[in-house]
């Protein structure tokens, strides 16, 4: 596993992030899943499964994260950091780049 990534254990419940945390890290799912809930907490607005990555247009942002998400069922997550997200759209063509961050403003 990469220097800037980190396998993590969340049991049921458990939140991975909180509004209004920095978005500093993205995260892939390797296996349970996360849910995203709404500002009440009760109705999940964006679920994420084994496979999947989130939190990309967030860290791009530098911004918040504007729900909780927590884990459903014991869930393993990779977390990246922020700099490898930007280390690698450094190294992109300029336009590649600028493209991919304006996309990420918009979300």
């Amino acid at each position: 596993m990469a220097q800037n990534s980190k396998e993590i254990r969340l049991f049921h419940g458990e939140a991975l992030f909180r509004v209004g945390q920095i978005a500093q890290e993205f995260y892939m799912v390797n296996s349970g899943a996360i849910y995203v809930l709404d500002e009440k907490g009760v109705i999940a607005l964006k679920q994420f499964f084994a496979g999947e990555l989130f939190g990309i247009p967030e860290v791009l942002a530098k911004g918040r994260w504007s729900n909780t998400a927590i884990a459903s069922g014991i869930t393993v997550l990779t977390r990246f950091d922020a700099s490898h997200l930007f280390r690698s759209l450094d190294e992109m063509p300029a336009n590649q780049s600028d493209f991919i961050r304006h996309i990420a403003s918009l979300a």
